[in-house]
């Protein structure tokens, strides 16, 4: 039986025991979705802000940049729970994931497409709603295969590699973008070329069947309620709230690194995309890096808690080290102290939240109502973010203080831990 079919046979229902899956299936699995990040993120952290500087001009970009990246920020905070919900009852006979992956495929193209060739900012608002729609369609049909497919004694690992999908996506992303910024189209749809092989490959080999029809009858009504019941679990709410906190801080990181460098640090646009590669390089390494360090750390200890505090605390260092750069050498420093951080914290909090999940019949939709602590912050912080910008600066560009609001936000983060029960 070659690597494929290992990987395709599938569980008939949820009560029995997992079969082995092929390294081959889950390479394609993890590839899925670092496709997904790769042309998801790569317009939030440089080539939206790069257009909406071109549209907007220098003196409203950083306003113009967070009510766009807001308005996406919420239609993602409502798509993804419904999506999710939605896949779990969908009786296509080509399965519940599957439908949803390529539909989501199709919309997040055209939405990209919309944004590289938008003549104005109401034009370039609405193509990334669509691409949010698209983009979160995909997220909430691919999230659920961790539990869908793979055996619990290899959730872990999985689990982990798919916590370090973004980061290297982002990365991915800034650099491809060093090659593609000459043509305002090429630059979102060269990143999503590997968002398309890798989805389409998944789908080929995916496991994936129906619904029941016991699963699919849910009235409007009952699936709102469904979406908040997970919150009435303690712990779920918890570590929802400190997933929230991290992930505000990293908006703020990710979302305003362009605008810092060229007018707290005075680059100019090529020398400052040159240094956010460098910046997205040494977060790639240190995340990769200390993720698997942190795997390793929490499984042989079994603590959780107390490395989740210790990565956020990082964190938290890193963002001050970046608010009071006066150079690009102390930017960078500041960023791989926050590197190291994040890839501590997304190692152990992967492996907090498998052991949390309220409900094992519900965990695709518990997994889609989770990623509203990713997507909720591209709302929010871009929101508040003129507000923070104005503080102490004429002319709204105090970057310095959106950094040091990402250092608050990190150290609340590692205090809404601590309440958690079921695990240590």
């Amino acid at each position: 039986m070659n690597p494929i079919e290992t990987a395709m046979i599938g569980e008939p229902t949820e009560h029995k025991a997992r079969p082995p899956v092929s390294l081959g299936f889950i390479a394609i699995y993890v590839l899925a979705q670092f496709g997904i990040w790769i042309a998801l993120l790569t317009p939030v952290v440089i080539t939206i802000a790069l257009r909406v500087s071109e549209i907007a001009g220098e003196a409203e970009k950083g306003r113009w940049l967070g009510i766009i990246l807001a308005i996406g920020g919420f239609v993602a905070l409502v798509i993804t729970p419904i999506c999710g919900a939605l896949s779990d009852r969908t009786r296509s006979r080509f399965g519940r994931r599957r439908p949803w992956l390529l539909g989501g495929l199709l919309v997040s193209g055209l939405g990209l497409t919309i944004l590289g060739t938008a003549p104005n900012l109401l034009i370039l608002g609405i193509g990334w709603v669509i691409c949010q729609a698209g983009f979160n369609a995909m997220q909430a049909a691919c999230l659920p295969i961790l539990p869908d497919i793979i055996p619990v004694r290899m959730q872990g690992r999985v689990a982990g590699m798919l916590g370090m999908t973004s980061t290297a996506g982002t990365f991915a992303g800034s650099w491809i973008t060093q090659y593609t910024q000459s043509s305002d189209l090429m630059m979102f749809l060269v990143p999503f070329a590997i968002t398309v092989v890798s989805i389409l490959t998944l789908c080929v080999i995916l496991p994936d069947r129906p619904a029941v029809s016991s699963d699919v009858r849910m009235s409007p009504g009952l699936m709102f309620r469904s979406i908040f019941a997970p919150f009435r679990d303690w712990d779920f709410s918890w570590a929802f709230g400190s997933r929230f906190l991290i992930m505000m801080a990293w908006s703020f990181l990710l979302t305003y690194q362009l605008f810092f460098l060229t007018d707290q640090l005075s680059l100019s646009r090529s020398d400052a995309t040159q240094v956010m590669v460098k910046s997205m390089a040494i977060i790639a390494s240190a995340t990769i890096a200390i993720s698997l360090v942190g795997g390793f750390i929490t499984d042989w200890t079994g603590r959780r808690k107390p490395l989740i505090f210790v990565a956020a605390a990082l964190e938290a260092s890193g963002f001050l080290v970046i608010a009071l750069a006066p150079s690009v050498s102390q930017f960078l420093v500041g960023v791989a102290l926050a590197g190291i951080g994040k890839g501590l914290y997304f190692a152990v909090d992967l492996a907090l939240l498998a052991a949390i999940l309220p409900s094992e019949e519900d965990r695709a939709k518990d997994m889609s109502v989770f990623q509203i602590a990713n997507s909720l912050p591209q709302s929010l912080a871009p929101a508040i973010a003129p507000i923070i910008l104005a503080v102490g600066s004429a002319g709204g560009k105090n970057y310095a203080a959106i950094y040091l609001t990402g250092a608050v936000f990190a150290l609340l983060g590692a205090f809404a831990i601590n309440p958690v029960r079921r695990s240590r």
